[in-house]
């Protein structure tokens, strides 16, 4: 495929929902009207807004040929072959809109940013979410297509993504001028991440897959569970009330009181599953419920066997865990650099010694693995 085929294959494809409601501008409808809750609506369609920040975006393509650059007024966009089916995850946080049958692009899924920004993927042969649907970065929004004839292909004659983004002005602009040099984590490091919100309240599959629930957790973990006293290794009021918040996420209903009694120890033992304890959720902890609280206390820089005594570096792992890891942004379940620089706060824990610059890399996520 060559550089002017797929020029030729993607046109200008379009870029705005085709059922405008009249008297409601481009903009208007980005902007849309404020509902409450940081959320816009927009024909229907609940946007981020402004409280989400400026959007972080990166290149979920890289890994692939371009075959059609950025190069206006003939192609305002990115062409990039893969072959049909292909899973596209989402360059950033964002709200999905699906539009079919989009003009000369085909099938578009169109994901809405925070701060009026839009990407596009063109010539899909699947959707995958419905309209409306929330993501995070990487997230799976769509599969590729753009065989000739296909249904859904538009104007595309082979197959390929066609990728661009539109800022708040309604103007596309070059896709890698606008990206981050961040990336959400691959399979791997998704279960290492999942592993991690397990010790947040996180309950969903241990698929790899990271979504809003997954960062939720994890960001739980960063900012902790409102424990304000020392990292001395020994349990108080203030400890124990922190572990009942963690309960919480694993079903305890009780006051936060700082006595564990049965159901709050039911709630500890269900978090714990996430962390090897196959135990009975009978509020009765033994050396199995201890030594998955050792584990957990890895996140928190306990190095210790898990033996299920649990002594002053259990403790301590577990404190500073209910203590947070500087993560200072809001628990919205779309990771930013606050989020990420938390991470690698935590990583320096597995012993990462680069720089908490909210730019995860491997050796980040590598310390991170070691964990969990």
């Amino acid at each position: 495929m060559t550089e002017n085929e797929a020029r030729h294959r993607c046109g200008g494809g379009q870029d705005d929902h085709p059922h405008v409601p009249a008297g409601l501008s481009r903009r208007t409808l980005l902007r849309g009207a404020v509902v409450g809750g940081g959320a816009l609506a927009a024909g229907g369609l609940v946007l981020p807004t402004s409280a989400f920040a400026v959007p972080a975006l990166y290149n979920p393509f890289g890994a692939y040929a371009v075959t059609g650059p950025w190069d206006p007024p003939n192609h305002n966009g990115i062409d990039y072959g893969m072959a049909v089916g292909t899973s596209l995850p989402a360059c950033g946080a964002g709200t999905i809109e699906n539009i079919a049958y989009n003009g000369t692009g085909g099938h578009t899924v169109t994901i809405h940013h925070a701060e009026g920004y839009r990407s596009q993927y063109m010539h899909l042969s699947r959707f995958l979410l419905a309209n409306g649907a929330s993501v995070s970065s990487g997230t799976i929004v769509g599969l590729s297509g753009g065989a000739a004839g296909a249904d859904g292909a538009g104007n595309s004659t082979g197959p390929h993504l066609h990728w661009h983004v539109i800022n708040a002005s309604g103007v596309r602009v070059n896709p890698l001028s606008v990206v981050g040099g961040g990336t959400p984590p691959v399979q791997g490091e998704g279960l290492t991440l999942q592993k991690i919100a397990g010790a947040g309240g996180y309950t969903g599959a241990l698929d790899g897959v990271p979504g809003t629930n997954t960062w939720l957790g994890v960001q739980k973990v960063v900012t902790g569970y409102g424990y304000t006293g020392p990292i001395d290794g020994a349990p108080g009021n203030g400890t124990y009330s922190a572990l009942q918040r963690l309960a919480q996420k694993g079903g305890y209903g009780g006051t936060v009181d700082g006595v564990m009694g049965t159901n709050s120890w039911k709630g500890v033992q269900t978090v714990c599953r996430r962390f090897g304890y196959s135990g009975p959720i009978d509020g009765a902890p033994g050396t199995n419920t201890y030594a998955a609280m050792q584990r957990i206390a890895k996140l928190g820089g306990y190095t210790g066997p898990a033996d299920g005594v649990l002594g002053v570096n259990s403790w301590k792992g577990l404190q500073r865990l209910f203590t947070g890891f500087g993560y200072t942004g809001p628990l919205d379940g779309a990771p930013g650099a606050n989020t990420y620089k938390g991470l690698q706060r935590m990583a320096q824990l597995g012993g990462y010694t680069g720089p908490v610059d909210g730019v995860p890399g491997s050796n980040t996520w590598a310390a991170l693995a070691k964990l969990v």
